[in-house]
């Protein structure tokens, strides 16, 4: 950022300034040191010690910014979010969030009783007002020391520990007076606040807005609460605002300010402007009156309140949002909602209100907002002024602190997409404690295949001791397998919603419990069940492996450590039957649960005591404290340690010390959900991605379960040389686990470089315009080539009886590339779910565990059927044919010149509706602007309808076509040289009452700073838009060899099109092949980006 001075000659005195510029920017409150002359000086040019600056903001654009931030962009942060960033300028991370939350609770549960007597005194009838300023008084007669004119006159000036203080204080006095003035005038029990809530849901809980079965707040509400609130947070100098300004330039205390504010707003010209529309509303009564409710408005005798508003000449951008929120709580069946909806019918098509720049504002629909939550019309006024007060007190601060309200930095603990976003830390692990996390899973996931491989050589004893048939003792077998495929589904769901390390206490338990009863057992029926429930155990643990990976470990180094975690399921295989025949044969069948038992509890024990909870639903990046299950044992003690040896600072929690962490909500256990594991099975690209994974790992046990057999009849090896054979595989695996994760993580990090992306280790990277599909098949699909090769190569060679190292050579070069490619397909699993890495895992191994066991059982028949040349052939050639998942996620779609994107497209799909009318949006999604990556809008194109013909020949289906004026006018792709860049058309079905939302008046100008970082979703979401109809996927080409300019225009016809199928899903990322044609014209006016 520029730095340097911005000097100014002011003629009135002829006297000079230096401002400096900082950060590319200049300090409103260094304006303050230019003075108006001593002598005859107008009394106006010496207010706030010098020259006044006006900002008249961005209301004539329309737009809703906060610190710089847009409403989009804040449109899913909470009253605590909204509040640090107001207040303090930046947005909080998530400690700072929780430590504000539990200071505003514990604030709350510390305003002074007489608050409530004095509320209780006064008759229920008595208006909202005098009760709240009656409570808010009381509030601060108990708290004298806040009062400066009663201790100290400069108390609050510059002084941030106070201020801070004075302002937790008042936030969470209103929020209780608030509750107690609602439950009295409804004449029901106030309940007092939690420490455990946040600010809002102890808002709606005192002040009896819950649900009468749960007596939970509404979570529709509550949302709908907190979304208005962002609208109504702070609107610049409004008369709130203004009026407790001017009780501060007394330096007086917050509270007093915020009474001065709460009586300015329930004047019918501000909040109470919402109260007197909902009278005015009633008063009308129906629909039909409303005609001659306008005229009297023309003619002076009636007031229209909620229409026009001082800052906005055009149309309120909240209102659009507004309008969505409503939606939410259905407020369809409302008369007065229809009576408001056809006065604004009415008056935007009469030129008397249009003419003097009067539409509806936030306070026409508001009323609505809070009636459809709950509030009695009166309390509206109060339940604004709840919101409001983030903003009032971010100008007290700032009134006391004399610091200017601009745009901060955004910096690493700023999580929100902005002009310069930061890359957050992604954990707080060192890179020791990493690596001790990641051996930790993988041992860990190791009993699970450990215990199948292991069981083998003592088949036949265990069924000669318990006089059972082969083909009965193998059945112990199947259900080990089946609860190996079915158990993670179960465990994978609950550990991501109650955590790792509950999973992991649960599935030892489980499991060392197992072993041991397997080892007293000596019925064949009790070693089928037992055998069912040591899997149950086990198996859990191999998803939690992936799980713990994802938690803690980047993309950039994923695939590394997703290799070391994998180790178990593929050394197993080698190691297993070896060290199981040992001990079979010297100790007994009955030794290898003895022996897994003592396993288990050696490693189960340091588990508990020193193992992180990772998830990072609970932990975040491991920063926030964890509790109960979710807290180690070594946490517990050091945590109880800290606190009985240190002084702690009575404002924050009792157990903890100013800087400390605050203390989270315990996790509730809740119960696995195995349907949202199944689920995945079925969807794209998941499905197809596990199917393929599942193929390649049987593909590898058909050669290893084949082994025995054929290597005894060929070479004539006894169980212990079978056994031994079993080590070049291990080695295989070993040396790709390592190796090949080095190649998939120098891939990642090589692309990433390519597209210009910072690269960081510990940082937190978006994956939204990054092809991580391709980093990682790019090393995948070669390595599955080479294992299906291999796999043929050694079907034909052991055909030939060929020498015992050859045939090994081959099992290792086997081993190499299937575990090359599978552990290249879960590290992408990981990368598109890591959010919930162990429920994504468990569907991976549930696919694994059943294919493999079919690979095992069949492996046999085939060979004596068909020979091995035959069978292995197929196995090689089911790999080969298996396509990986064909959604434009993963395969893009048709790729064209940039020269033939140029001219504005014609647009058609098919089924179009004729009496509908359309909505279209055109991005890039792999734009990169300053370093960071984004999201361009090309063109906004609303009011299209289907046409029948068309100037665009060559086509028979329906036409698209521009019934209105343009919207956001058309700019074509224009990628950098030698790139090729990802383009989305999306088609949405235009509602008749569809008003385009304000906030993202940015759009208009055909720049890149106003059409970058266009958030589709947010869009959407505020336009309050259905799932798009049709749309398109598509890439464009830059070789740089051509002219990179742009047009827009009309619709000419050529012969570039795209061609489609039914759209399925409401996701762009996951659409499919989807149903529109684009055809591009060649020679259109141009325009810049």
């Amino acid at each position: 950022m520029s730095s340097g001075s911005l000097y100014i000659r002011d003629s009135r005195t002829n006297a000079e300034y230096e401002i400096p510029i900082r950060r590319n920017a200049v300090s409103a409150t260094d304006f303050k040191r230019i003075k108006a002359p001593a002598a005859g000086a107008d009394r106006a040019d010496q207010v706030a010690s010098g020259l006044r600056v006006h900002d008249p903001g961005d209301h004539e654009k329309g737009l809703l910014l906060f610190r710089g931030y847009t409403l989009e962009q804040l449109w899913a942060s909470d009253f605590e979010d909204m509040l640090h960033l107001l207040v303090w300028g930046i947005y909080p991370t998530a400690l700072q969030k929780k430590e504000l939350s539990w200071k505003l609770a514990e604030e709350m549960t510390m305003v002074s009783k007489s608050a409530h007597r004095t509320i209780e005194t006064l008759p229920r009838t008595t208006s909202p007002l005098p009760l709240m300023l009656a409570g808010l008084s009381a509030c601060l007669a108990y708290v004298p020391g806040s009062i400066p004119a009663s201790t100290k006159p400069d108390l609050y000036q510059r002084n941030s520990k106070e201020v801070d203080r004075a302002i937790t204080r008042t936030v969470a006095a209103y929020a209780v007076v608030f509750g107690l003035v609602n439950c009295h005038r409804r004449g029901i029990p106030f309940a007092q606040p939690s420490r455990d809530k946040s600010y809002l849901e102890n808002l709606f809980q005192m002040a009896g807005l819950v649900d009468q079965t749960t007596g939970r707040p509404d979570p529709t509400k509550l949302s709908c609460f907190r979304r208005f609130a962002m609208l109504n947070a702070d609107h610049g100098m409004a008369l709130s605002v203004f009026s407790a300004l001017v009780t501060a330039s007394s330096l007086t205390d917050p509270i007093s300010c915020l009474i001065t504010a709460t009586g300015a707003a329930f004047g019918p010209l501000h909040f109470g402007a919402t109260e007197s529309a909902n009278l005015a509303l009633r008063e009308i009564g129906t629909p039909e009156k409303v005609p001659s409710f306008i005229k009297e408005v023309k003619q002076g005798k009636r007031r229209l309140f909620g229409y026009g508003h001082r800052s906005y000449k055009g149309v309120d951008p909240r209102v659009a949002p507004i309008r969505s929120i409503l939606k939410d709580l259905d407020t369809s069946s409302n008369s007065l909602l229809k009576v408001a909806e056809r006065i604004e019918q009415v008056a935007s098509a009469d030129d008397y209100f249009g003419s003097r720049g009067l539409y509806p504002n936030a306070d026409f629909y508001g009323n609505f907002v809070f009636t459809g939550i709950g509030f009695e019309p009166d309390m509206i006024p109060a339940a604004m002024m709840a919101q409001r007060i983030m903003g009032v007190m971010a100008h007290w601060r700032e009134y006391m602190w004399q610091s200017s309200i601009s745009q901060p930095p955004a910096t690493e603990s700023t999580p929100l997409l902005s002009s310069h976003p930061g890359l957050q830390r992604y954990s707080v692990f060192a890179n020791g404690q990493k690596r001790l996390i990641i051996l930790a899973a993988a041992l860990a996931s190791s009993f699970s295949p450990f215990s199948a491989n292991i069981y083998y050589p003592s088949l036949n004893s265990i069924a000669a001791d318990l006089h059972v048939t082969s083909s009965q003792i193998n059945l112990t077998i199947t259900t080990y397998m089946i609860c190996q495929g079915l158990a993670p589904s179960f465990m994978g769901s609950f550990a991501d919603q109650t955590g790792r390390r509950p999973a992991y206490i649960l599935c030892f338990v489980i499991y060392i419990i197992g072993n041991v009863s397997l080892a007293l057992q000596h019925n064949y029926i009790s070693l089928l069940i037992l055998r069912a429930v040591q899997s149950c155990g086990s198996s859990g643990t191999v998803a939690l492996a992936s799980a713990v990976a994802a938690d803690v470990i980047t993309s950039a180094e994923r695939g590394v450590y997703m290799g070391i975690t994998s180790l178990g399921n593929i050394l197993a295989p080698s190691l297993g039957p070896i060290l199981g025949g040992f001990l079979s044969q010297y100790l007994g069948w009955q030794a290898i649960f003895w022996f897994l038992a003592l396993a288990a509890t050696t490693f189960f024990i340091p588990l508990v005591i020193f193992f992180p909870e990772t998830c990072r639903a609970i932990v975040g990046d491991g920063s926030i404290p964890a509790t109960g299950w979710n807290q180690s044992v070594w946490n517990r003690w050091h945590k109880q340690h800290a606190t009985a040896t240190s002084n702690c600072d009575v404002q924050c929690p009792p157990d903890t010390c100013r800087d400390a962490h605050p203390q989270p909500q315990k996790t509730n256990i809740t119960l696995p959900n195995p349907l949202s594991t199944l689920r995945l099975l079925f969807q794209l690209p998941t499905g197809p991605l596990v199917v393929v994974n599942g193929i390649v790992f049987a593909s590898y046990y058909s050669v290893t379960a084949g082994i025995p057999s054929q290597f005894k009849e060929i070479y004539g090896l006894s169980d212990l040389g079978i056994g031994l054979s079993f080590i070049p595989a291990g080695l295989g695996s070993l040396l790709s686990a390592t190796f090949n994760g080095l190649i998939v993580d120098w891939n990642y990090i090589r692309l990433r470089r390519k597209t210009g992306d910072p690269i960081s280790k510990n940082q937190k990277q978006d994956h939204g315009v990054f092809p991580i599909e391709r980093a990682r098949l790019q090393i995948g699909l070669p390595m599955t080539i080479a294992a299906a090769l291999t796999v043929a190569w050694y079907g034909a060679l052991i055909e030939s009886k060929p020498p015992l190292s050859m045939a090994l050579t081959l099992v290792f070069l086997i081993s190499f590339c299937i575990t090359a490619a599978y552990n290249v397909m879960n590290v992408l699993i990981v990368d598109l779910y890591y959010t919930t890495p162990a429920t994504a895992m468990a569907a991976n191994n549930l696919v694994r565990c059943f294919l493999g066991a079919a690979a095992t059982a069949v492996i046999h028949p085939m060979i004596l059927k068909w020979g091995n040349q035959t069978t292995y052939w197929a196995v090689a050639g089911a790999m080969l044919s298996m396509r990986y998942p064909s959604t434009p996620w993963i395969s893009p779609g048709g790729t064209i010149k940039q020269p033939d994107a140029l001219p504005i497209p014609c647009i058609s799909t098919l089924n179009l509706n004729a009496a509908r009318t359309y909505l279209l949006l055109f991005v890039d999604i792999d734009v990169v602007l300053e370093s960071c990556s984004t999201t361009v809008l090309h063109w906004y194109q609303p009011h299209m309808t289907a046409s029948a013909t068309s100037h665009c020949n060559g086509n028979g289906n329906g036409w698209l076509v521009n019934r209105t004026s343009p919207g956001a006018e058309y700019i074509a792709p224009q990628s950098p040289p030698y790139t090729r860049h990802r383009y989305v058309y999306l088609l949405y079905e235009q509602d008749p009452d569809y008003v385009f939302p304000e906030c993202f008046g940015h759009i208009f100008p055909p720049t890149k700073e106003g059409r970058g970082g266009f958030d589709i979703k947010q869009f959407v979401e505020i336009a309050g838009l259905r799932p798009p109809v049709a749309g398109n996927f598509f890439y464009v080409d830059n070789d740089a060899a051509t002219t990179t300019t742009t047009a827009s225009g009309g619709l000419v016809p050529t012969t570039t099109w795209f061609r489609s199928a039914p759209c399925r899903t409401e996701d762009p990322k996951s659409m499919g092949i989807i149903p529109m044609e684009a055809n591009y014209g060649v020679d259109q006016q141009q325009a810049v980006i």
